[in-house]
């Protein structure tokens, strides 16, 4: 029997799923996976895990890696820091300035940071604000050390104390939930964490093209089951983003452009230059065609990334410890 990395519950997990792959060729890292589901703490995972080797190797070359959905990085960096004015982080901005104060808030420590959009954004409005994170994806570095983050690869190295983390997007890539105990003894008495993870319910399962690389699959229910054990409570609890729906069509747009490159077998060289031309109008068209069947007007581009609708596919909060 396979116990529930939350609860540790073994009665109430069962099989849910096989494991779908974004892309084939990443059978060798997440092959004989599949999903199972805790109905005790509604909460999903993957087993078995990969192998820790084949995970950092993913993570570290392959996952923003030129010619790989759902990022299409260019090489172009210049473009690649022009994105933390994406509506997205914007939104990230206005939620985090509602809630917090953070005109108090010192240190910003950023889990699986990316490129480091919303700190950066941050540090503009609030330039007392240092930085600091944990990213070991190769193509994000030069653009994180330009905007003087300080990176810490390993978590073991880090010994400092934060008024503020953020996880967007990661905590669903790991194999456990423990993160949540070093960022116990990382964070500031009065500091907040701030994450934002898919939405898993029902809903999200159903009609899914692909489940990789995610490993765990959080809900409302999971995610305060999580407080509760580590000790900490919500200042708020939300929803956000785009319909479920509109999430598994983008997947699938994203998947055929992927294959459709593939079957033109471009070299390598001709495959860059072309996806320099092609991705940015590939996703401007995408989003324009989003909008467009909604009847939204172009001013009104912010509604892309709405908040608290019972359709939202992710779900986001703001915890502190319990004192």
């Amino acid at each position: 029997m396979i116990n529930c990395p939350i609860c540790k519950n073994k009665e109430d997990v069962k099989f849910l799923d096989d494991y779908k792959l974004e892309i084939k060729e990443d059978k060798k890292i997440f092959k004989d996976a599949e999903i199972y589901h805790c109905s005790n703490c509604d909460f999903g995972f993957v087993n078995p895990i990969p192998k820790e080797d084949d995970l950092n190797y993913f993570y570290k070359h392959l996952y923003r890696s030129l010619n790989r959905p759902p990022y299409w990085m260019t090489e172009n960096y210049d473009d690649l820091k022009k994105h933390y004015l994406e509506d997205k982080n914007l939104n990230y901005l206005l939620y985090l300035t509602t809630l917090i104060d953070l005109s108090k808030i010192n240190s910003l420590y950023d889990f699986g940071s990316g490129y480091g959009d919303l700190g950066f954004l941050l540090k503009k409005k609030f330039s007392n604000l240092k930085l600091f994170c944990t990213e070991s994806d190769d193509h994000c570095k030069r653009i994180l050390k330009g905007r003087s983050y300080i990176n810490f690869e390993n978590l073991e190295d880090i010994n400092s104390k934060f008024d503020l983390i953020i996880t967007l997007h990661s905590l669903e890539h790991l194999t456990d939930t423990h993160i949540f105990s070093k960022f116990n003894e990382m964070l500031n008495p009065n500091g907040f964490i701030f994450f934002e993870v898919p939405n898993c319910s029902k809903e999200y399962f159903q009609g899914r093209p692909y489940d990789s690389p995610h490993l765990l699959f959080f809900t409302s229910k999971s995610m305060h089951k999580i407080a509760e054990i580590y000790n900490m409570e919500f200042v708020n609890f939300s929803s956000s983003s785009y319909s479920f729906d509109d999430d598994h069509k983008y997947q699938r747009e994203s998947q055929n452009f992927y294959e459709e490159l593939n079957k033109s077998k471009f070299s390598r060289a001709k495959l860059k230059q072309t996806l320099k031309k092609i991705v940015p109008n590939f996703l401007i068209n995408l989003r324009r065609s989003f909008l467009e069947e909604r009847n939204i007007k172009r001013e009104e581009r912010t509604n892309w990334f709405v908040n608290n609708t019972d359709d939202n596919c992710y779900i986001r909060g703001i915890l502190k410890k319990k004192l």
